[in-house]
């Protein structure tokens, strides 16, 4: 059974900005030259949209302002969100360089909410790189440090992945509780977006545990959730996980609709990795029931994505970027 939890990461943004305010239909100005808050929150509306081409691009330039301007706490929060492109995209050592050299400027700089997200983007891609024990400290970091700051959605995040950890260790009482508390705590908010995080990981806890009636039922609940407030990409992460979920039960049928229908959903939020992943997962669930056409089908448009994937990245001066097309 393929531990769920390689499959899809789950990333939610804490803070996205609203993307209905007048001033973003207006065009940015040439007339001065834009200060590193300015580039920053511009990257963050890309970034949001999933284009991270251009929010790398803005990145960048903010981590430039800043440096130029001596702003350790600036140029440090510039470092952790190009971090976490980094880790979103898949290049996680480079994703590691940039949070390492975050946290070093974090450490001689005012406290900052951004400090709590470098420490748990760096436990997740140490975590990916097997480094279980430092991405563990790294996480109970990210909780204490969020838990200072009197940051309830950050300290909500943590116990996710902390809680994911513990029970793909083995330590499966332990990574409940931390779930279990995580759900709590955002119900106790009503925040319906931290709620949905804790049941798609309770789903992955139960999946991981060899539970697959259990995770299900996480799912769904999910699954109601999200049909609340409709949100395509995090539709898309839930019917994706409910494929999964009919294939091993073996329901292929239901997980070539809730598959056909993650692939729609990720088309539409531009998430090329989560749509590959949804061919793939399809061409597999054809396969089982020996429907070899359509299954050799929906293996070349994955393979075709994954080749074609790749980010520009434009003006953002000369850097070793490893998101540039591999093409060029």
């Amino acid at each position: 059974m393929t531990p769920l939890h390689l499959l899809v990461t789950l990333v939610l943004s804490a803070g996205a900005w609203p993307l209905d305010e007048p001033w973003l239909l207006q065009p940015v100005s040439s007339a001065r030259t834009l200060k590193g808050d300015e580039l920053l929150r511009i990257g963050e509306i890309h970034d949001v949209q999933n284009h991270f081409a251009e929010a790398l691009t803005y990145y960048e330039r903010a981590r430039e302002s800043f440096r130029a301007t001596k702003q350790r706490q600036g140029e440090a929060t510039a470092l952790t969100k190009i971090g976490s492109i980094f880790e979103r995209q898949g290049w996680r050592e480079h994703a590691a360089e940039q949070l390492r050299d975050a946290l070093a400027l974090f450490s001689k700089a005012p406290a900052s909410p951004a400090h709590g997200d470098a420490l748990l983007t760096l436990g997740k891609v140490s975590a990916w790189l097997g480094s279980r024990e430092e991405a563990g400290r790294l996480f109970e970091r990210a909780m204490d440090r969020y838990s200072r700051s009197r940051n309830v959605q950050g300290v909500v995040l943590a116990r996710i992945q902390l809680g994911l950890l513990r029970i793909s260790d083995g330590l499966t009482e332990e990574g409940l509780l931390f779930l279990e508390q995580a759900l709590k705590e955002a119900r106790n908010r009503q925040d319906n977006d931290q709620a949905l995080a804790a049941l798609l990981a309770l789903g992955d806890a139960r999946w991981i545990m060899d539970e697959p009636d259990a995770a299900k039922q996480y799912y769904e609940g999910a699954l109601a959730l999200v049909e609340q407030r409709p949100q395509a990409g995090m539709e898309a992460v839930v019917r994706y996980r409910m494929s999964v979920i009919y294939g091993a039960i073996g329901q292929q049928e239901k997980g070539i609709g809730l598959a056909k229908r993650a692939v729609t959903l990720y088309q539409s939020s531009r998430d090329s990795s989560g749509e590959a992943a949804s061919w793939a997962l399809l061409a597999s669930l054809y396969e089982a029931l020996g429907q070899h056409q359509e299954a050799d089908e929906a293996g070349q448009r994955a393979l075709a994505i994954f080749r074609q994937r790749h980010v520009v990245v434009h003006a953002a001066g000369p850097s070793e970027n490893p998101l540039l097309s591999e093409s060029e």
